[in-house]
């Protein structure tokens, strides 16, 4: 999976792109613990380059998630393609994520 890592506004903004299938492609889960460890952290994670996801990669997304919560750290997902945006919706997990349309949406949203 292709991760880069922007600032924008005070919140970190987590480009992923490829496919989300967990185990040892898991090498944003690293990267997003670090920046949820932050004092008052704000990440989005971009998934619009995302185009499959596994239900690996769902526990990846909640275990990052939930650390961000006991962590007060404030996370979003932004930009699902409509097969993630379905996965999530079948498995009724969009409830448990803040989702945003786009990066720019989230990023007010957190910087509230």
């Amino acid at each position: 999976m292709k991760v880069t890592v922007e600032e924008r506004c005070g919140v970190n903004v987590v480009h992923l792109g490829g496919t989300m299938i967990g185990g040892e492609e898991s090498n944003w889960v690293a990267e997003v613990t670090k920046l949820v460890d932050q004092n008052n952290a704000k990440v989005v994670l971009d998934l619009a380059g995302v185009t499959y996801v596994s239900s690996a990669g769902l526990g990846d997304l909640v275990r990052v998630t939930a650390l961000a919560n006991t962590r007060q750290a404030k996370l979003s997902l932004a930009g699902l393609l409509p097969f993630v945006d379905g996965v999530l919706k079948a498995t009724r997990l969009d409830r448990f994520f803040d989702i945003c349309p786009d990066v720019d949406v989230a990023i007010n949203r957190l910087s509230q």
